[in-house]
């Protein structure tokens, strides 16, 4: 096990001060950057960074004790908990460096500084703004599943959908948004399992927190058209390039997840710069490259991304009751806030039969925890 003052010698002397040039070596080189102040006291700042347009968010240790002890705590529980072959770039480099008795010191290193960074990517303003709460939260997900076991669970028939739609939990990558992920499919009369998009979500003892809803890999094979043909039929509207499966995703994450308070968490800051620092060194190595068109097209990128994410849930508000915006991004932080009332009613047909569905299962069952 890691010694408690390694990790915060190795933060503290290696990756803050790599932070300030936007690049942690990591025996591979992660962008992160960020500006450091403990007790309001400014103690890094990044100067003279080769990037153009990078957000550079500010690291606020109000409370310097209690930060360190919930990242020491945070960075042994991630080791534990992710699976070993995501850690093992450690292992090349005892055939990438001479072996001696300092290489086991830099294998060490680069751990912590991986799992730091991983951490760091995944993380919002307002978490650089409040990283106890941040660390806190990113520790209890470790412990705190949407659903108990490791099987499948069937909700049940969708009649609108003609679908019986079947869900389960794992272990998500390290480098993933959220410590689990929700894999869903629908079941149809003629057996296709129509792949719908994860969900990247965190529990906490207060609240859930949604980080993405991500593609999945089509079945090249089968054309889903039809199956998407069905699943308009429950009243699931497309807009702006959204196919109608992420709006049933939509809803089934806010069924499953109605019993305590919703963040949306929208933009995150360092996966944005670390986009920004790749364009960069693209443009680097091939002059007919414009950084500019680039900059500008990853913009548009990541707006169109972004819109497309908040407008499943305000799509969903406008045709329910009793689904409320508490805040919404930069009105208070940066995340939408959901509060998700037990007599929600949607002119979506769909949308009220998956509540039915995970109520019946929360009620008859110990998967679903209140």
């Amino acid at each position: 096990m890691i010694d408690d003052q390694r990790i915060l010698e190795v933060f503290y002397t290696k990756l803050v001060p790599e932070a300030q040039q936007g690049r942690i070596d990591c025996y591979f080189i992660m962008n992160i950057v960020f500006n450091l102040t403990i007790n309001n006291i400014q103690i890094t700042k990044c100067k003279n960074l080769p990037y153009d347009g990078i957000l550079v968010p500010t690291l606020k240790i109000t409370d310097k004790k209690l930060f360190d002890e919930k990242l020491v705590e945070y960075v042994k529980k991630a080791i534990e908990f992710y699976n070993p072959k995501d850690f093992a770039f450690i292992s090349d480099i005892n055939t990438s460096i001479e072996v001696s008795k300092d290489t086991e010191v830099l294998k060490e290193e680069c751990l912590i500084k991986y799992v730091i960074s991983t951490l760091l990517a995944n993380a919002s303003f307002s978490d650089f703004d409040y990283p106890i709460n941040f660390l806190q939260s990113r520790i209890e997900m470790f412990d705190n599943k949407i659903i108990e076991g490791d099987d499948e669970l069937d909700l049940g028939h969708i009649d609108s959908i003609r679908a019986r739609i079947i869900v389960s939990e794992e272990v998500s990558p390290i480098k993933s948004e959220t410590p689990w992920r929700l894999k869903t499919y629908l079941e149809f009369i003629d057996g296709h399992q129509l792949l719908l998009p994860e969900i990247y979500v965190g529990k906490t003892n207060n609240k859930y927190q949604l980080y993405g809803i991500q593609k999945t890999t089509k079945n090249s094979e089968v054309d889903e058209k039809p199956y998407l043909k069905q699943i308009r039929k429950g009243f699931i509207a497309k807009i702006n390039g959204a196919p109608e499966h992420y709006f049933l995703t939509a809803m089934l994450f806010l069924a499953l997840c109605s019993d305590k308070e919703i963040e949306i968490i929208p933009f995150l800051v360092e996966r944005w710069n670390a986009k920004r620092i790749a364009l960069f060194n693209k443009s680097k190595k091939n002059v007919d490259l414009s950084l500019e068109d680039l900059k500008a097209n990853q913009e548009r990128l990541q707006t169109n991304i972004t819109d497309a994410f908040i407008r499943y849930f305000t799509k969903l508000e406008d045709v329910s009751n009793g689904l409320d915006f508490k805040m919404v991004p930069f009105e208070g932080d940066s995340n939408l806030h959901i509060q998700v009332n037990q007599d929600i009613e949607s002119r979506s047909v769909a949308f009220n039969e998956i509540f039915k569905l995970v109520n019946k299962e929360r009620d008859n069952s110990n998967n679903l925890g209140r």
